[in-house]
């Protein structure tokens, strides 16, 4: 393994530690404080950047809002913004966005960004992640109140047919490494420590990373779910709270390859089908003792569906299920697992490359260029 690289197995975790190591402290250091002082920080994002902010701010000891909890106070931040001015002395709209371009997080940046210059209100500041500082989004750092952190791994690439277009690459890099960063942030606030605390924190973690993935992918359990994952069968993916954040991201990505072999991937819940033999159902969770968790993993078993856990404890999920136990305390358990699962997508596509499976154009492109990083 070269120098400074954390994962042996999987190329792109060694891309996404040196992206995250990259980041410019002179544009750090801003943002980190006005994190900090915030009273309440509001985050913005869509697709797998949401849950990867997600993920990495939750268990923030301060109050942390979403603009889809029932009690937000308003339809849209512009309605929210003098409620909040008057409950909070410091509001931090958080903003996670590869592009810079994505819909839900530029409408809603432009949206504040006209309140304060309209209202000259001085309680806001507006700090994003992006991946170009030339976007709609990265161009807030013109603003006296924006901040922009650049985050490489989005990048672009032409794009050679329709559905690839559409699809775009779907690895995992920009994402997982938000995350991380996120991750950081969020324990250095906690711990009351400043902004330089978040680097020493990321190397510390970028080789608990590396050990981890490197183990479960190696791991015979990993073999037996890639194959069990090409025989035609359903995928659902579940956990609660922070672990459904993990599962969805890596759902949206195995979604695409699952649906090239006629199958579908789901989130659990009201939506997920019923279970039936040789379907899969994968959980997150980690305490093993969630009731609601145990009852999706027995109700599929007594239909014949294979389930796999990954679990933060020995426990009645590791007993019941075939399990990877990541030791961790619950404020990292959730990003470990995320990266822990995001190689699944990609094996399977090299595992179906290496029968002769046609796939689609673009996720073959998707998985050359990520075997290659």
């Amino acid at each position: 393994m070269a120098l400074n690289e954390v994962s042996k197995e999987v190329g792109y975790i060694n891309r996404i530690i040196r992206n995250v190591r990259n980041v410019k402290k002179s544009e750090f250091n801003p943002f980190f404080e006005d994190l900090n002082a915030a009273d309440c920080i509001i985050l913005v994002g869509e697709g797998r950047s949401q849950s990867a902010l997600y993920i990495g701010m939750g268990q923030l000891n301060k109050e942390v809002r979403t603009m889809v909890d029932i009690d937000f106070p308003g339809r849209d931040i512009v309605e929210a913004a003098p409620v909040l001015e008057k409950k909070f002395e410091r509001i931090a709209l958080l903003v996670n966005s590869g592009s810079g371009e994505t819909t839900t997080p530029k409408i809603v940046a432009k949206q504040l960004s006209d309140y304060i210059e309209h209202e000259k209100s001085d309680k806001f500041t507006i700090d994003a992640v992006v991946s170009n500082t030339n976007s709609s989004i990265g161009r807030i750092a013109e603003k006296e109140y924006g901040t922009v952190l650049e985050l490489k791994g989005r990048e672009r690439k032409s794009n050679t047919t329709n559905t690839f277009l559409k699809h775009g690459i779907m690895n995992d890099v920009y994402e997982l490494g938000s995350l991380l960063l996120f991750q950081k942030t969020k324990e250095a606030i906690n711990e009351k420590e400043d902004y330089k605390a978040v680097f020493k924190k990321v190397e510390e973690e970028s080789t608990a990373i590396g050990e981890i993935v490197d183990s479960f992918v190696s791991s015979n359990l990993y073999q037996d779910i890639i194959d069990k994952l090409e025989s035609r069968c359903r995928i659902t993916l579940g956990g609660l709270g922070p672990a459904r954040n993990a599962a969805k991201m890596t759902a949206i990505r195995l979604q695409h390859v699952k649906r090239a072999l006629g199958d579908e991937t789901y989130l659990s819940g009201s939506f997920a089908p019923r279970p039936r033999a040789s379907d899969i159902l994968f959980l997150i969770s980690w305490s093993g003792e969630t009731e609601s968790i145990l009852e999706w993993c027995r109700e599929h078993k007594k239909f014949g569906a294979y389930v796999y856990s990954i679990v933060g404890n020995e426990s009645a999920l590791t007993r019941e299920s075939e399990s990877f136990i990541i030791e961790s305390p619950p404020t990292t358990f959730y990003e470990r697992a995320t990266f822990a699962l995001s190689p699944l997508p990609l094996h399977l596509v090299e595992r179906l490359h290496h029968r002769g499976f046609r796939l689609p154009e673009y996720i073959m492109e998707w998985w050359e260029h990520s075997v290659t990083q």
